[in-house]
């Protein structure tokens, strides 16, 4: 018989992906990890059950989180990722070769190793980059203490509940506006307009306060 895997995204609304082989299921001291294989998607990586990549269609998002701003600033060479630890946010950012040196701060370590092990297809060696730099520390930390200036900020994270909470807050957008350079760009992902509009308006309004050149774009994912 087949397993499913029921994600809830809103209370009118969930997704159901079959669990055709359960390659990995481990608690760290922040979240719970899982690795199963799906049919149509390949391997999927769920934090607390929920969804945050797939082997299918996450070049979509990593690839429209780290292009559109390094382009849009048009001569990034310091690039800083929050969260990523599954290496497909640097994967896409090490591919420009005007990068020369990228941070990469993970809360959890178990994330990457356990990444480097069942999903190297996201990594495809990004780990072994000698550009990269790993912290591991709360994004959120490490923002308010860094002394450094980054010509591109990049917030991976989870959704706006439990360790991710803080990086959708006024404080953690200020700290990271700080630790811009003076034409440095910050570029975070967010909900659904139409299913989370409360979260990508609250996001917005921060924007606005903060930054005089501020905007939203889509893709689906």
């Amino acid at each position: 018989m087949t397993k499913w895997m029921r994600e809830p995204l809103h209370k009118h609304y969930a997704q159901s992906l079959s669990v055709d082989n359960l390659l990995y299921d481990s608690e760290t001291d922040h979240q719970r990890i899982k690795v199963f294989e799906n049919g149509t998607f390949g391997r999927i990586l769920t934090l607390d059950d929920v969804v945050q990549t797939t082997e299918g269609d996450n070049f979509v998002y990593h690839e429209m989180l780290t292009h559109v701003p390094i382009l849009a600033h048009g001569a990034a060479k310091r690039v800083l990722i929050i969260g990523g630890g599954d290496g497909g946010m640097a994967r896409e950012v090490l591919r420009h070769t005007c990068v020369n040196h990228v941070t990469m701060v993970e809360i959890d370590a178990g994330v990457i190793e356990f990444s480097k092990e069942y999903l190297p297809t996201l990594s495809q060696g990004a780990f072994d980059d000698t550009r990269l730099e790993l912290v591991i520390k709360d994004g959120a930390v490490f923002m308010r203490e860094t002394e450094q200036t980054y010509d591109v900020i990049i917030v991976d994270s989870t959704d706006p509940i439990g360790p991710g909470e803080v990086l959708f807050t006024d404080t953690f957008y200020g700290h990271a506006k700080r630790a811009l350079t003076e034409n440095g760009i910050l570029v975070t992902q967010n909900g659904v307009p139409f299913m989370q509009g409360d979260e990508l308006t609250n996001t917005l309004r921060a924007f606005k306060a903060l930054f005089q050149d501020w905007g939203c774009y889509t893709a689906t994912v």
